[in-house]
């Protein structure tokens, strides 16, 4: 899933896998969230799916904490 959020991140940005990752680490240690769980949300945010995770408040922090601060206003909406 990590790999896959990366690949997200490369694309829509044009990143290199590295700044892909570091910016899913970044949004993780903002939110406190694992990164697999971050990985998730954002898989789910860019194929506008729900994220399954147990917790729909972490969805909603992580999302908003991407679309703030790493991939930008639109994504996942």
């Amino acid at each position: 899933m990590i790999k896959q959020a990366d690949g997200m991140s490369m694309v829509s940005r044009g990143r290199s896998a590295e700044q892909a990752f570091l910016a899913l680490k970044a949004i993780s240690q903002h939110t406190n969230v694992t990164l697999r769980d971050v990985a998730t949300v954002i898989v789910a945010g860019g194929s506008h799916t729900e994220p399954s995770l147990p917790d729909r408040e972490v969805a909603r922090v992580v999302l908003a904490e991407t679309r703030r601060s790493v991939l930008g206003s639109s994504f996942g909406e």
